[in-house]
């Protein structure tokens, strides 16, 4: 189920342009500084201690890697840009796109795609313009074929506003049902009804999961599973989405595993308790497939700053994330999630050569034209098998 292509040659109705919607993003997400740095306490620049005891308080409890992990998809500052950084890397060169597969018209008539946002990011993110939506649009899906998970940018400091008042938030010990990331869920269960409802009974769907998203969809269909639902024994429609409804899931960048135990987990407690509960490919002998997708773009160093004010560099900015997902700073990645931590045991696991995490690198990220069609490809495999 492996599929390497590191040695290979990789080929809302808004209009707004890719430049604009970018900006937009920025534009947005000053508003939201002050909040995240009383929340953090500290971001990547190094801005100096802060003086209130409770940004001291939450920077020991979420970290700084915490922070690294909500700019690279779409908290951003005028003062440090580095999704700029993330274009830059790699240059302007170009590959050859592999051949395009379309969907047959029985997957037209029977499969929607919904996209679940990746932490920090937003609905547009993934329809504005040679983003995701589009890109998909381009390959045989039709408009009704395709959704975005309703979540706003603002949505995902719900994490924080609503754990804080949790103590197994506080005991790393919290459950992706608990009010941290409930919210999440129960939009995704929303979300699956009324897809049913729209598109009909006989509809199923796959789960496209960016980054966050990708775990959260895990945590979606297993609790599916009354079973071993920990904290109820009944089935809990609120946030729990039925896998009779589900064709399969595809990780685009997650971090499907916790990081080693000893080290802090930033989903405090919701990633373990998920792998815990759920593990690989839980509900493959259900039916259902994974696909989990990766990305080997840069490797992680450790940057030592001559200033307070120095730029978080490409390579420093990966360190800080791949040592708190995996607990390897020097780890390759794809610039905010180590490979090592990207796959499940018994999943399709596809590893893209210098592909990007974020969608601000538009043309070399996960859902760019560049290497879509190599895990599009492979999910309409999964598809195809199971019509």
């Amino acid at each position: 189920h492996v599929v390497d292509t590191s040695h290979a040659q990789c080929p809302d109705g808004s209009k707004k342009t890719n430049k604009e919607h970018r900006l937009s993003i920025r534009d947005q997400s000053v508003h939201l500084v002050p909040i995240i740095v009383v929340l953090f306490g500290r971001s990547m620049i190094s801005i100096r201690t802060f003086w209130f005891v409770g940004a001291v308080v939450c920077c020991e409890l979420l970290s700084h890697a915490a922070l690294v992990t909500a700019l690279a998809n779409g908290f951003t500052t005028n003062t440090n840009p580095i999704m700029d950084l993330f274009a830059k890397i790699t240059g302007d060169s170009s590959s050859s796109k592999g051949e395009l597969v379309a969907p047959t018209s029985e997957m037209l008539e029977s499969t929607h795609l919904l996209i679940l946002p990746g932490f920090g990011n937003a609905m547009n993110d993934y329809t504005m313009d040679d983003s995701l939506v589009p890109v998909l649009r381009s390959r045989g899906w039709g408009e009704d074929n395709i959704s975005v998970l309703p979540v706003e940018r603002g949505d995902w400091l719900k994490v924080f506003l609503r754990g804080c008042f949790d103590i197994k938030f506080w005991q790393s010990d919290a459950a992706p049902t608990r009010a941290a990331f409930r919210w999440y869920l129960e939009k995704v269960a929303s979300e699956v009804k009324i897809i049913k409802d729209r598109c009909g009974d006989d509809t199923k769907i796959v789960l496209v999961g960016h980054s966050a998203g990708g775990w959260l969809a895990r945590a979606s269909i297993g609790y599916g599973t009354t079973e071993v639902y920990p904290e109820r024994k009944e089935f809990d429609s609120a946030v729990q989405v039925d896998k009779k409804d589900i064709f399969g899931i595809v990780t685009l960048g997650a971090p499907n595993l916790p990081p080693p135990e000893g080290l802090m987990d930033m989903t405090r407690g919701a990633l373990r308790i998920t792998n815990e509960l759920f593990p690989a490919a839980f509900h493959l002998p259900n039916g259902l497939f994974y696909l989990t997708v990766g990305g080997l773009a840069v490797t992680g160093e450790e940057q030592v700053r001559t200033t307070p004010f120095e730029r978080t560099s490409v390579t420093g900015f990966a360190f800080n994330s791949y040592e708190a997902v995996c607990g390897n700073g020097s780890a390759t990645g794809d610039g905010v999630v180590p490979i090592e931590s990207s796959h499940l045991d018994d999943a399709i696991q596809l590893t893209l050569d210098n592909c990007f995490h974020s969608i601000n690198a538009l043309d070399k990220w996960y859902g760019s034209d560049l290497f879509i069609d190599k895990w599009h490809s492979l999910m309409l495999d999964e598809l195809d098998a199971r019509m």
